[in-house]
Parts: structure tokens; sequence; C-alpha cells
């Protein structure tokens, strides 16, 4: 599903394939996609509405809030989880924690969080940037602890229900719900039903979504919804060694500011591109887990509504190994 919308108003809106391919059953609007990492920014909203509420310092150690956290470098900060620049060691990216520890539900994230302690960081905390879920795990392993509400219900009621996101909802493997769609892989040169994964996605990539609730985000930046202005300010200014604000990738796409997530994993790929100054954004949902068209489109989407040609832009990478 593609939906491109330029000050509000859709200027293309498609969507080609099936919600689920065996049983022809077309996409529409309440559509409900796996995101994955597009996740991040909704987390990352609901913990700075804490920080807004004084309940968070974001230049205090985790630990302060998450007794699992004690563990990890003591120089690593809540506000370094959320630009990435924290060094610390992911779960899945770490071949010998994975083939050590079992995988499993996210209630074993907080065992785990222990556990990945005993693993060397990547480097000294806030001196490079390193893209990793488990520092929004870690986030929302906070969210609950600050809040006293189970992830799902804290997300829904602070962040999804107040920007009128109808469909979204945290998912888990015993959530049965209409009008969810069907990822697929490629085996044998044909698309097979791709197993959802819920591992290690805590917070960092366990959102399903429609269309309309994704363009929720553009219109909670644009118009400074939940947040004070001024951590809207700090949330979308990048630090200087590492292009990440609180919640997405902030960089220049041929010469204009963009604000920019994606996500991937068994299944899905996803991106949502916003551009502030024009007000344009770029919305690509698609249940294909294998190939990824998505920086080629939006390369084509570009050229198309500004008559450019110039050399495209960097790709922004995230979700290594997914993508």
């Amino acid at each position: 599903m593609l939906r491109i919308t330029v000050k509000d108003e859709i200027k293309y809106e498609g969507a080609y394939g099936y919600s689920d391919l065996e049983n022809e059953i077309p996409f529409t609007n309440k559509s409900l996609f796996t995101l994955y990492s597009m996740s991040k920014p909704f987390c990352i909203l609901g913990l700075l509405k804490l920080y807004d509420k004084g309940l968070i310092k974001l230049d205090e150690h985790p630990s302060l809030y998450l007794p699992e956290a004690s563990g990890l470098d003591p120089r690593v900060t809540v506000r370094h989880l959320l630009h990435h620049i924290s060094g610390l060691p992911d779960f899945e990216q770490n071949k010998d924690f994975c083939e050590k520890y079992r995988s499993g539900p996210p209630h074993l994230m907080r065992e785990h969080l222990k556990l990945i302690a005993d693993y060397p960081m990547c480097f000294e905390p806030g001196t490079a940037g390193k893209y990793a879920n488990i520092n929004i795990i870690i986030a929302a392993l906070i969210i609950e602890n600050v809040s006293g509400l189970p992830y799902a219900e804290y997300i829904r009621s602070e962040v999804f229900v107040p920007l009128g996101m109808k469909g979204a909802a945290v998912d888990n493997p015993t959530l049965v719900i209409a009008d969810r769609v069907q990822g697929y892989d490629l085996a044998g040169g044909k698309p097979v039903r791709a197993p959802k994964s819920y591992d290690w996605l805590l917070g960092a990539g366990d959102i399903i979504a429609t269309v309309d609730d994704v363009y929720a985000l553009n219109l909670a930046i644009k118009n400074k919804l939940l947040l004070r202005e001024e951590t809207w300010r700090a949330a979308l200014t990048p630090t200087n060694i590492y292009p990440f604000g609180m919640g997405s990738h902030i960089s220049l796409w041929h010469g204009k500011p963009r604000i920019t997530h994606n996500g991937g994993h068994t299944g899905f790929r996803t991106l949502h591109i916003q551009l502030p100054e024009d007000d344009f954004d770029i919305i690509f949902l698609s249940n294909s887990g294998y190939g990824d068209a998505r920086n080629e489109i939006s390369e084509m989407i570009f050229e198309a509504f500004y008559d450019k040609s110039d050399a495209p832009s960097d790709k922004v990478e995230m979700d290594k190994g997914y993508i």
C-alpha cells in the first residue's frame, strides 16, 4: 500500500496484491500491517509524555526507573537510548547471546536485560551511534515501571487514542483481530506465508496499524500534539554524532529536511517519510518480506513530484539484517 499526501490532501493512494494471497483478500484502508521498527517513534512518544509530566529525567541512568538495568554501563543515560548512542550490545545482533539464551515473549525481556550486561559495550556512551532495538526495549520497560501499566495498555490510552489511531494495537501472539495482513517471504521462487516474529521487539517493533494510523504520526509532529513544543524541538534535533532525533532519523533528502523511519523483518517492509517544510508525506506498507524497493520507490516519488533528477540521497539503513 502506498499513500502520498501533501498538506493533508491525498495526492495518490494505491494498493497492489492481496492482504491474504491464498484467500485473495484485497487491501483496504482498514488493513492492519505489521510496522516492525516503525513502531519505535510511537514508543518514544509515550516515554516523552512521562518526561513532560516530570516523571522521567532523560539524563539519568535507566536503572533509576528499571532495576534490571543496574548492571549496564553507569555512563548510559535515558537520552542516549532515545538517540541510539548508548553503545549497548543488542540482543538479536549478538550471535553468542542468541545461542546461549532462548528468545521469547516480551515478559522475558527483563531477565534478558540482566544477561546482556555481561557483554562488552560497542563504544563509550555518547561517542558514536548504533541503531539497536535494545535501546527502545529499555524505554518500553521504563514506561511500564513509571506508568504502572502494561506497555500495550499505556500506549493505547496515551498515544493511540489521543491521536485517533483507531486500528492500531500492540501485537502479541494471542491477539485475534480482523483485517490483519498476512506477511510473506520467498521460498523456491514463490511467496510463502511468513511466521510473525515477536522476539526482541517489545516497544521496538510490535505495533500493527493502518495507513491512517501511520499518518497520525505526521499530524502529531506538524501540529505538536501530545508533547510540549520544546520537547518536540528536542525530539526532532539529531545529535552531532548520529543522525537520529528521539524516535526518527533526521537528515537532508535532496536538500530538504527529512524525518523518516522504516521497518523490516519476516514478512513485511515499511517506510514513512515526512518533508516538514513542504508538508509532504509518504507511507509505504508492504507484506512482502523479500526484496526491498522502498528506497527506489521513494526516489521515483520525489522525482515525479519535484521534477528533479539529481543524484539520489543516501539510503537510510536501519534494521540491518532484515532489509
